[in-house]
């Protein structure tokens, strides 16, 4: 019983240390404190929050104000510079660098779908707090009715 009870910890053991191991989380979280603060703010001018889409594909304008959109990545982190990320269900579909982008909905199933924009940081990582437009849409794809 006592090996059996060593081995068992002895396994536990190899498995913590895996477990903690750089390759283990190939995307860490950043710390909240190391993220920049910004008080920039993003709308979604088109579409109309409860729009009823249908046509593919789906253009979304956004308006930023306090905040500026460049074409460059680094790390040299700056609280009012950025680009924006656009998302469908949670699925990172766009990274822009102007305040619009046009988006196929093909691989979405019809029904209500949840359209995101977030402002972020020029490493592509969110500011902190996040900045972020949320609303619903309802994807109505042609010949679906």
């Amino acid at each position: 019983m006592r090996v059996r009870l060593l081995a068992v910890l002895a396994s536990l053991s190899v498995l913590t240390s895996a477990c903690s191991l750089p390759f283990a989380n190939p995307s860490p979280t950043p710390t909240p404190n190391a993220r920049p603060r910004s008080t920039a703010t993003i709308t979604i001018v088109q579409p109309p929050a409860s729009s009823v889409v249908t046509t593919t594909t789906l253009t979304v304008q956004f308006q930023l104000t306090g905040g500026r959109i460049v074409a460059v990545t680094s790390k040299n982190l700056t609280p009012d510079t950025g680009h924006i990320h656009l998302s469908i269900d949670g699925h990172v579909l766009s990274m822009n660098y102007q305040p619009s982008a046009t988006v196929s909905l093909q691989a979405f199933a019809p029904g209500p779908h949840s359209l995101q924009g977030e402002f972020v940081a020029i490493d592509h990582l969110p500011f902190n707090p996040r900045i972020i437009a949320r609303e619903i849409i309802e994807y109505q794809p042609p010949g679906s009715s």
